[in-house]
């Protein structure tokens, strides 16, 4: 399961993470702390939603959800770009999609923090926070396919197979 996301995860990321000739120009610091604060608010609110998921779920939901309940070390990690950035980092996570039951909205809320991470991996400025986010969306997209693995749906990740959804600017 975790190869299968794995696999899935590697083409779309490298492309991602890499930017075309005009993207890399365009490419500053002064987004940073925005897009970072992003990432760092979807982190949190897959970390509320993991902890919706009790004991009463069925065994393989609740190990799956334990892949990501306890997410404190890339929180900090994101604390500590953005307060490298002389900024202030979020402590309130997005709305939680809703969602029929707690393991769907782990999924749900799974499938946004790779959304949200995808759309501003290209636009980071520094390599480092770009290989950071890269390894958030490797392991929100490996608990995803667990989570939906377990529930019966599709493993690979809606974003690696549509691309990051279209915002209002764009299309929508």
């Amino acid at each position: 399961m975790v190869a299968a996301s794995s696999a899935a995860v590697g083409a779309p990321l490298v492309l991602a993470a890499c930017g075309g000739a005009d993207e890399l120009e365009e490419r500053s610091g002064a987004n940073d702390p925005d897009l970072l604060n992003a990432i760092l608010a979807q982190h949190l609110a897959v970390e509320e939603a993991a902890g919706q998921i009790n004991d009463t779920v069925e065994p393989a939901v609740s190990a799956a959800a334990g892949l990501i309940r306890i997410r404190t070390d890339s929180i900090a990690l994101l604390e500590g770009f953005i307060a490298e950035q002389d900024a202030t980092a979020t402590t309130e996570p997005t709305e939680l999609t809703e969602a029929e039951s707690p393991p769907e909205g782990l999924a749900l809320q799974l499938q946004d923090s790779i959304d949200t991470s995808l759309e501003a991996i290209g636009s980071l400025s520094a390599a480092a926070y770009r290989q950071a986010v890269h390894r958030f969306i490797t392991e929100d997209a490996a608990a995803l396919a667990a989570m939906r693995s377990v529930l019966g749906g599709e493993i690979v990740p809606d974003a690696f197979v549509f691309g990051a959804p279209a915002t209002q600017e764009e299309g929508g």
